[in-house]
């Protein structure tokens, strides 16, 4: 399937970001965001975004889609991602915290569960790193 078969986050309810919400590896926004970083085109994200919407006003965060659909957008790069979906944890624009998605498999539920408590907690010194 092309990527335009697909619908794109908009529908998701999120906050939808684009590389002009981005400097480097800075989000600019204020506050702490839970970003999935994802492509309407794979399976494993397609399947994912729905338990990440789910939470959406569960969790001391606000949840965003980052629509890296387009094989050459550039945030692939900047935050290197190999595999979507892969979230990020931002503070105030940094990034603290990352979780990647898995080759065939992207996220599961425990990585939300990881998500979750990690922010609960205020974000633990053996959180996972931010890339």
């Amino acid at each position: 399937m092309s990527p335009t078969e697909h619908p794109g986050w908009e529908d998701t309810g999120l906050e939808v970001l684009r590389t002009g919400d981005f400097e480097g590896t800075h989000l600019q926004r204020a506050g702490t965001y839970a970003v999935c970083f994802g492509a309407t085109w794979c399976p494993p994200t397609r399947g994912f975004v729905p338990k990440f919407v789910a939470r959406d006003g569960k969790l001391p965060a606000r949840l965003a889609m980052a629509d890296i659909t387009d094989v050459d957008d550039p945030l692939w790069d900047t935050f290197r991602i190999k595999i979507t979906p892969t979230m990020v944890v931002f503070r105030d624009g940094a990034p603290v915290a990352r979780f990647d998605g898995r080759r065939f498999i992207g996220l599961r539920n425990a990585d939300l569960e990881r998500l979750s408590e990690f922010l609960r907690a205020g974000g633990p010194a053996d959180a996972p790193g931010p890339g």
